[in-house]
């Protein structure tokens, strides 16, 4: 009788267009939703629509209008909240929330005994153990056969939002909420978080790349926005657009090599004890990955140092950046670092890789001209304090060996080749000094991620001590180093030379979070 049970609620999905995922006592389960934050303190927001549509008054639930294709909508801030206006003409003034939400046809459903029932929403599938689970909002439709999933689209075609904002145009699934607050419009793309990955995974990685690669860092963006929901509650959403969280470009910036990566995995989660990890990734290790201590804060049991030959690639290895001494003030001071002359810098401690500089400590005189030293720490606060990807544009992280040239002074010891070599040199601002002398650095053995942040604890800096202590002082130095952001978690170049060498994605994964499980259903 299960059994039959269970064919008619797949009969039911294939109407309704939801996945099939199977949870603990084989309950199928929908999708859970994402709130992603798209603007912040907008003045201004348009928009129009494909397919059809409502505005719901958040504040009381209620229908306000109907929204049709062809029709221009704008909503402005208000003394008073928000002024709403179709087509140039005021359709009102609202305080609470607006909502854009498709509008549903309902949906015939034919049953074994070929019983019609008509229903838009408000389903209930019910699993073993009769446990049931509510289905809302059915849009396509799904059929589930022994070829596996096909989709086609809802009975009224893809319903899509066209946001027009400050350095915005673009199309977007699912649901749109306009909020108001005191500095301007907070616009909210609500949505499923299997059509939220479509328009991130290609955002985040090249849809050319493996296939792969491409469904782990499918599995890496699901498994972080799940691990992430709830982050800015208080902003009414739960994870930003941008590299604060995931790259999130909507339905524009969809491809098919990606949909179809996030639609073989669909439900996969990288798990640790049982809960979704904080699926952190970079573009490039450099050839090493990290401890979460080392380039942030806290230990992460799955976030471990380890070698990475996978991520050999041509476009993020042996860069080189030059600064004097006068554009490496400049660098720290907007990185809020506050020195009116720097006469030295001292890489103090390495990462357990041995790879990345952990703690790199500056020495100089202040504002008010007195002497003094700032370490600055983990790896993350290094690689932002210094500056390079922003100089480099696709290339920076913390992994590097340092040459100076020194004016005056014993300078230390050994030699080196000219400083600077093969580097980029920074426009502007010109070395002093004289009897200039080349000091090699200590040597040692990527993109920033999604979600990154340092959180990390400032050591304090020292006033009233030298500068330095030789009477040398900096007129140059060169990084030269390897790798494109923080160096945490899965290389995305990495994951494409493992892809490419035959790895899956399950092995992907397993190497760059240890000791994680694959999760085939994050359904609760």
């Amino acid at each position: 009788m299960r059994k039959g049970l269970l064919a008619l609620f797949l009969g039911l999905l294939v109407f309704l267009g939801q996945p099939a995922w199977f949870a603990a006592g084989g309950v199928m389960v929908a999708p859970r939703t994402v709130r992603v934050g798209l603007l912040q303190q907008a003045g201004r927001v348009g928009f129009t629509v494909d397919g059809n549509y409502q505005l719901i008054d958040r504040y009381s639930n209620q229908p306000l209008a109907e929204i049709k294709p062809g029709q221009r909508w704008e909503v402005h801030t208000d003394p008073y909240g928000m002024k709403l206006y179709r087509d140039g003409i005021s359709a009102g003034s609202f305080a609470g929330p607006l909502l854009v939400r498709p509008q549903e046809s309902p949906l015939t459903i034919i049953s074994g005994k070929e019983k019609l029932s008509r229903r838009s929403s408000g389903l209930t599938v019910q699993g073993a153990g009769n446990k049931k689970v509510q289905l809302n909002s059915p849009g396509g439709v799904s059929v589930l056969g022994a070829s596996g999933q096909k989709k086609f689209t809802s009975p009224d075609g893809l319903h899509l939002i066209t946001l027009e904002g400050p350095d915005l145009s673009r199309r977007y699934r699912g649901e749109m909420e306009f909020r108001a607050g005191e500095r301007g419009l907070t616009v909210i793309n609500q949505l499923p978080i299997e059509e939220y990955l479509y328009g991130v995974v290609p955002a985040e990685m090249p849809a050319s790349w493996p296939v792969e690669a491409l469904k782990a860092q499918a599995v890496a963006c699901r498994t972080y926005v799940l691990a992430s929901l709830g982050t800015y509650e208080k902003q009414g959403f739960d994870v930003l657009a941008t590299q604060s969280s995931q790259v999130y470009r909507g339905y524009d910036g969809e491809n098919p090599a990606t949909t179809r990566a996030v639609d073989e995995t669909r439900g996969v989660v990288a798990t640790y004890r049982g809960r979704p990890i904080s699926a952190v990734f970079h573009s490039s290790s450099g050839g090493y990955t990290e401890n979460s201590e080392d380039v942030w804060t806290n230990p992460v049991d799955y976030l471990r140092t380890r070698p990475d030959p996978y991520d050999k690639n041509e476009q993020h290895y042996n860069w080189s950046v030059t600064y004097t001494a006068e554009q490496l003030r400049q660098q720290l001071a907007a990185a809020g670092y506050q020195f009116s002359v720097i006469n030295d810098l001292e890489i103090i401690s390495r990462t357990a890789s041995g790879a990345r500089v952990k703690c790199l400590e500056v020495r100089g005189l202040d504002i008010s001209g007195r002497p003094l030293t700032v370490p600055i720490a983990n790896a993350d606060r290094v690689r932002m304090a210094l500056g390079i990807d922003r100089v480099l544009k696709t290339n920076g992280s913390a992994l590097f060996t340092m040459e100076k040239v020194m004016s005056g002074g014993n300078g230390g010891e050994g030699g080196s080749n000219r400083a600077g070599a093969g580097g980029r040199d920074i426009p502007g601002g010109q070395g002093t000094g004289s009897a200039a002398q080349i000091v090699p650095g200590q040597t040692g053995a990527g993109q920033a991620a999604a979600g990154g942040g340092t959180g990390t604890s400032q050591p304090a800096p020292v006033t009233g001590q030298p500068g330095n202590t030789g009477g040398s002082r900096l007129v140059s130095v060169t990084f030269r180093g390897s790798g494109w952001g923080h160096g945490l978690g899965m290389s995305q170049f990495g994951a494409r030379g493992m892809a490419a060498q035959g790895y899956n994605y399950q092995e992907i994964l397993k190497y760059y979070y240890t000791g994680i499980a694959i999760d085939s259903d994050y359904g609760g």
